[in-house]
């Protein structure tokens, strides 16, 4: 519903500006007009001027449609219902506070220090025990059968496992890291996890046949249930953990400020009263 308020306010607003005069109209909807101005101006970045003509045109036919049924709405009176209003209402406090909160937190980035990440991790280790054993391997991911025999000849042959994976593996996610699968369970990867279960250390495997295509295997590492996850296992956790606790305690920060400044009660009594749902 936010996102059908935001084109609605823009359909608006290009109505506003744009009455006077045809001039650059590239839409129409009864009063409500879309110029070349406000197009530019809707657009995502990746669209910028005189790029994605077909997503330009795709753009322009959602304004469209949902101008329709926006106006249709307002000819059936719809925004007058109590709920529609209180809904409205939400979402324009909803803009406006997340507005208030990009202006106010504009360029106060986290930094977040080693020595902060290594601390949160001595603190939290129970947060980074495993639940279920875990494995880690390097992988190859290519079309064929006879691809995979013919690079696993050329791993035997000497061939470096992760130039390799760069080069040829077709897994997108794990190529710029020389293959690495990570650590992973039986559940987040059944197939490749039987056939590591018994795969001895940076022993390569037959080729893996799969629902992707085939797999060359590698296994570098085999963490039992229990065990703590190391620090560069968890340190993207960690810093996304520090970066909303930071945000957290600037807001509540914020909000101390803003309670100081002005008048406001919470009365408990009427609270106790109130009717559950």
């Amino acid at each position: 519903m936010l996102r059908l308020l935001l084109w609605c306010c823009a359909g608006l607003l290009a109505a506003c500006s744009s009455s006077s005069t045809e001039d650059g109209v590239v839409a129409r909807v009864e009063e409500a007009v879309l110029t070349a101005a406000d197009l530019d101006n809707l657009l995502p970045a990746e669209l910028g001027l005189g790029q994605g003509t077909a997503e330009k045109a795709q753009f322009v036919e959602h304004w469209v449609e949902e101008q329709l049924l926006y106006q249709e709405a307002l000819s059936r009176k719809l925004d007058q219902q109590p709920r529609t209003q209180q809904l409205l209402e939400q979402a324009r406090r909803d803009l406006l506070v997340a507005a208030l909160l990009s202006a106010e937190f504009e360029g106060q980035d986290t930094q977040v220090s080693e020595a902060t990440i290594q601390q949160y991790y001595a603190e939290n280790r129970e947060e980074f025990r495993r639940s279920k054993p875990e494995i880690r391997a390097l992988h190859i991911l290519l079309a064929t059968e006879d691809d995979a025999v013919a690079k696993r000849q050329a791993l035997r042959s000497g061939a470096s496992f992760e130039e390799l994976a760069r080069l040829h593996s077709l897994d997108q996610e794990t190529k710029g890291r020389g293959g690495d699968l990570g650590y992973f369970s039986a559940d987040d990867n059944p197939t490749l996890w039987e056939a590591c279960r018994g795969l001895p250390f940076k022993t390569l495997s037959e080729p893996i046949q799969t629902q992707y295509g085939y797999h060359l295997v590698q296994v570098l590492d085999r963490q039992e249930a229990g065990t703590i996850k190391e620090l560069d296992q968890v340190r993207p956790q960690i810093v996304d953990a520090l970066v909303r606790q930071d945000y957290h305690q600037r807001l509540a920060e914020l909000i101390g400020k803003l309670k100081s400044s002005r008048n406001w009660t919470i009365d408990e009594r009427q609270l106790g009263a109130s009717k559950t749902h």
